[in-house]
């Protein structure tokens, strides 16, 4: 009986240790929403909307002497994100969010590498700038760009890719790459 009463008094003070030290210490609260909001989603390097949410944007050639030492940029090209359509309320807040999961993103310069597979230019990634404010985008925070109001049946967010000399000055060859975007409703 004995061992019984002693090995059940073992348990429960194990059995209130245990307890005591999973107690939590603070609470996160997470709330969020889900919208019904079902705007069509276009881009391209023309202010109106284009045909689809995938659209290449083609740098122009620039010279080795324009991205001559590292943090140089040169040959910003113009494109846009256009959210919208019949179905997309006026007055709709829209945003883009570059996906900080992209693989072509760097992560010690939040610049797009350069990916192309032959002859690829050396020391030299793509900077993608938030045109509405003229701001470099550090691609690998997740932060969403500028935020825009549908207006007259859309949404039009302007952004600049361009070229930036990395590492030193840039050597010739070509520049390839790729970024995933997401549009949300802050």
């Amino acid at each position: 009986m004995k061992k019984h009463t002693l090995a059940a008094a073992f348990m429960t003070i194990f059995g209130l240790c245990a307890g005591s030290a999973s107690a939590a210490d603070g609470t996160i609260s997470i709330t969020g929403a889900i919208t019904g909001t079902t705007c069509t989603i276009s881009g391209g390097t023309g202010a109106a909307p284009g045909s689809g949410a995938n659209f290449p944007v083609v740098l122009n050639t620039v010279q080795t002497t324009s991205l001559a030492s590292a943090g140089q940029t040169a040959g910003a090209k113009q494109y846009f994100i256009h959210v919208g359509g019949a179905s997309c309320p006026e007055g709709t807040q829209v945003a883009v969010l570059y996906e900080a999961t992209s693989p072509a993103i760097n992560p010690a310069t939040g610049n797009l590498k350069n990916l192309a597979s032959a002859t690829p230019a050396t020391n030299v990634e793509v900077q993608i700038v938030d045109g509405a404010v003229n701001t470099p985008m550090d691609l690998r925070t997740g932060n969403t760009a500028t935020t825009a109001t549908v207006s007259g049946g859309v949404a039009s967010m302007p952004f600049y890719a361009r070229y930036i000399a990395t590492g030193g000055g840039a050597g010739q060859g070509l520049v390839s790459t790729n970024v995933q975007y997401t549009v949300t409703f802050p």
